[in-house]
């Protein structure tokens, strides 16, 4: 696959670009909003950047969600049913985006990461109490974990909001079981993208020690560094390579 005539370039640059990711994504979510457009600028086929970014992803939130685990905000007793929710869910919705034409996602994928890019300016602070409607809760993940299947980006972003107004848990523990079940639905995305030969094995192995180191930094500071500056900064950068990745 013809990725640019400087392979070790692109590989460098993406290499950086997951330790980056991973460590915004660990504090303020959002991290498939560079590293998606940055794939598809380089010039992957999009399959195969969803395929990829769901292996290295896979690793960046098990490693993020252990280290909550391992610090005791992994509180949630219904995880495991969470954790099944989410993974059943993001199968049907690779499923479906697996079946999508290249031309398609070529114009849908950019769409996706500004309309997910508006989201993050928007969604300044979760304030609603919705815990009267938690029987809402089930459903809402299964449909999360859809929308990671399908594409990806904010997924971790709207898990905590889930958790923050539907059980009132605290941020940290929020955050925690979010990464726990964007690792459910990564990795259930990355099997079938594998089985359908839409992984680059070399590039998603290099992203994944990346997006390893960046989730640990980012999960360990995650209590003393706060998304006011970080996020403004990932939702220019994401519009802006989506911009390019439309007008190219």
């Amino acid at each position: 696959m013809d990725i640019t005539n400087n392979t070790e370039a692109v590989y460098l640059f993406l290499f950086g670009i997951s330790i980056l990711a991973s460590f915004i994504d660990s504090i303020a979510g959002g991290g498939g909003l560079l590293t998606t457009p940055s794939m598809l600028l380089v010039g992957i086929n999009p399959l195969t950047v969803l395929g990829t970014n769901k292996f290295q992803s896979s690793f960046s939130t098990f490693t993020s969600s252990r280290n909550y685990y391992v610090n005791g905000y992994l509180t949630d007793i219904h995880r495991n049913k969470y954790f099944i929710l989410s993974f059943i869910g993001s199968s049907a919705g690779t499923l479906m985006v697996s079946r999508l034409s290249d031309e398609i996602l070529k114009t849908l994928i950019p769409i996706l990461l500004i309309t997910v890019a508006v989201f993050f300016i928007i969604n300044r602070q979760v304030k609603t109490d919705l815990s009267n409607y938690i029987v809402l809760l089930t459903p809402l993940i299964f449909l999360i974990g859809f929308y990671d299947g399908f594409f990806g980006p904010g997924t971790g972003s709207f898990f905590v909001m889930l958790f923050l107004v539907f059980k009132n848990q605290s941020l940290l523990e929020s955050t925690a079981t979010s990464k726990l079940l964007n690792f459910a639905s990564n990795f259930a995305a990355f099997i079938i993208f594998a089985v359908q030969g839409f992984v680059m094995w070399e590039l998603g192995l290099i992203m994944a020690v990346g997006g390893t180191g960046g989730a640990y930094l980012g999960s360990k500071s995650a209590i003393k560094v706060g998304d006011k500056l970080i996020r403004p900064i990932l939702v220019i950068v994401s519009i802006l390579l989506s911009l390019r990745i439309l007008t190219s």
